[in-house]
């Protein structure tokens, strides 16, 4: 059984982070000073983070599996036709951004910032087909 308490405050912890990204007014790489930078790779990072534990709640809700990997969440509910495959290669690539965020696989540029900011935005998609879901 879902706990609707737990999805209400995730979607409100991840739209607390889009409001301090908005506030930062990224639009283009001159936007991004060192405090910037640092500060919105943060963001990204913590609002991947909350979409993946939005994500494993819905599949521990629907008794989905044990997934190995972040990724296999996205898998998981594309496979319950939660998602589409576009949904679950979007997130999923967000996953692979929050790695390189946490463990520095490799550098982090001002370019990738602003696309990762740009698909961010597929996480407000996301919450909204949740929603949805929920409200069958």
């Amino acid at each position: 059984m879902v706990d609707l308490e737990r999805l209400s405050i995730l979607i409100d912890q991840i739209g607390e982070y889009f409001i301090r990204l908005d506030n930062m007014k990224i639009k283009t790489e001159k936007d991004l000073d060192d405090l910037k930078f640092d500060a919105s790779s943060m963001v990204l990072f913590s609002l991947i983070n909350k979409t993946i534990e939005l994500a494993e709640e819905v599949v521990k809700s629907e008794n989905l599996g044990m997934p190995l990997k972040y990724r296999d969440l996205f898998e998981m509910l594309r496979n319950k036709k939660v998602i589409s495959k576009e949904m679950e290669e979007s997130l999923s690539n967000l996953v692979i951004l929050r790695n390189v965020l946490a463990h520095r696989y490799e550098k982090i540029d001002k370019r990738r910032i602003i696309l990762a900011i740009k698909k961010s935005q597929e996480i407000k998609k996301f919450i909204e087909i949740i929603k949805k879901y929920y409200k069958k």
